[in-house]
């Protein structure tokens, strides 16, 4: 007699429910420390500038150190107020003429401290 036929079994995929994903939240801008800042005022402006942000140190002078210029440093600041969510820093002269990563990274987190606390 001739063997019998058996037909395989039709593969099914598994049905997976797709995971739940949970919305990241953003830091709040109000409860920013110094070192978050710090790093990202590095990433902002190693980006602008086409530095790798561990190049930027808190206290090498923007313009003496890594040359830029007063132009370049009101954009970057533009920059900076806007992520933070900060009045204008562009409108403080001591930043710009002074100014070192550990300067602005103070200055934003007094600022966004003091924003909290209205």
């Amino acid at each position: 007699a001739p063997p019998a036929v058996v037909a395989a079994p039709a593969a099914v995929a598994p049905t997976v429910a797709p995971a739940a994903v949970a919305p990241v939240a953003s830091p709040s801008p109000a409860g920013l420390d110094y070192d978050t800042v710090l790093t990202e005022l590095r990433t902002l402006y190693g980006d602008f500038l086409g530095y790798p942000p561990d190049l930027l140190g808190e206290d090498d002078g923007l313009e003496a150190d890594l040359g830029v210029e007063s132009l370049k440093q009101v954009a970057l600041l533009g920059r900076v107020s806007d992520r933070f969510d900060l009045p204008d820093l562009r409108s403080d002269s001591s930043l710009l003429t002074a100014g070192t990563l550990r300067r602005i990274a103070e200055t934003v987190v007094r600022a966004r401290a003091e924003a909290a606390g209205r």
